[in-house]
């Protein structure tokens, strides 16, 4: 399921997180719009801090930084607190998405108590829901409380990718397309809608290699998911990701890459991709700035309609886009060129 030593040495580039952070409150909660009742709309955006993910406490996924937020000292009435601020942010929006450093779903995480705290406070308060949990706790036991309390729901799965070596060498996710199927059929048998979250461009593999895997991965997962999110990469702080980044050996993916599957498969599957820390360094960019390239990206993720992506992705000049990915597919590391060249250019030789 896992590699060890590549499992070690990304547990080894987590550090101890001693902040003192304030444990009443939310890592974060903003307002954004999504399409999670099939159109667009106001949507409350919350992350827990908690203790962690299960899997952090053994490793981590490559690219993922959530345990920067945590806080080992979180308690019971923590959580609660920050379910009473969540609530008086809500003002009067309907529709809400929670996150955590981990799975909502997992006992160990969000007790209980705390998890039935949270859907009496907000079965009345909220029209939809979206949770995130990994695969091992969606049970019918763990899904049982919100559908007692009648609870429109939808579960988000980071799958990342249906292939399951991408899983184990490259994300080191723990997981199995397996384990995603068994989960999704739970979900299914109990009339549970899913998002299917897919990785755009993890580490070790060239664009190119990842394109095909998106391509793959949507195809097959397609119809056990309400909804797909394409989510290029992100890096985030103290990942592997970002050490390979920062030595100029890895490039997140381009923006154009983006549009074109969204382009391609839009017609066909219910895909939709909100990128973030889009045309910035760490997030999906081109080599130049494209604002209205990322907007319509996200529009056509709204409205799931991408004629207007596919418009102006067609009246762009792509010849040296397409030189480019070939070039990475062709090299022995699908490393960030710009980058290198500038470590280089900026270093001194002393004879």
């Amino acid at each position: 399921m896992v590699v060890r030593d590549y499992s070690l040495y990304i547990k080894g580039l987590m550090h101890e997180n001693n902040r003192k952070n304030d444990v009443n409150k939310p890592v974060s909660i903003w307002k954004e719009l999504d399409r999670l009742r099939g159109y667009p709309e106001k949507t409350v955006v919350c992350i827990f801090r908690t203790t962690g993910c299960a899997w952090y406490k053994f490793t981590a996924c490559s690219m993922c930084g959530y345990f920067n937020d945590t806080s080992p000292e979180i308690v019971d009435e923590n959580l609660m607190h920050q379910i009473d601020t969540l609530y008086d942010s809500l003002e009067d929006t309907r529709v809400l998405k929670i996150f955590t450093s981990g799975s909502f779903l997992d006992p160990n995480e969000v007790h209980p108590p705390v998890r039935d705290y949270f859907i009496e406070r907000m079965k009345n308060k909220v029209d939809k829901l979206l949770v995130e949990s990994r695969t091992e706790y969606i049970r019918p036991e763990t899904l049982e409380p919100f559908k007692k309390a009648g609870m429109d729901l939808r579960i988000a799965i980071g799958l990342e990718s249906a292939d399951d070596y991408i899983m184990k060498y490259s994300v080191n996710k723990g997981s199995t397309l397996k384990k995603f199927i068994d989960a999704a059929t739970i979900l299914n048998r109990e009339k549970i809608e899913l998002r299917t979250y897919l990785l755009f461009k993890p580490p070790f593999i060239s664009e190119k290699m990842a394109i095909e895997d998106i391509i793959k991965s949507v195809e097959i997962v397609a119809p056990y998911s309400t909804d797909i999110s394409i989510n290029p990469m992100n890096i985030q702080k103290n990942t592997l990701v970002e050490r390979l980044w920062k030595k100029g050996l890895y490039r997140p993916p381009r923006l154009y890459s983006l549009a074109m599957l969204l382009i391609q498969l839009g017609s066909r599957y219910p895909v939709l991709s909100y990128p973030t820390g889009g045309n910035r360094e760490r997030g999906v960019h081109n080599d130049s700035y494209d604002r209205e390239l990322l907007d319509l990206i996200v529009q056509g993720s709204l409205d799931h309609d991408f004629t207007k992506l596919a418009d102006y992705y067609n009246s762009l000049d792509l010849e040296e886009y397409r030189y480019q990915v070939e070039l990475e597919d062709r090299m022995f590391f699908q490393g960030d060129y710009d980058a290198l060249l500038k470590r280089l250019s900026s270093s001194s030789i002393t004879y």
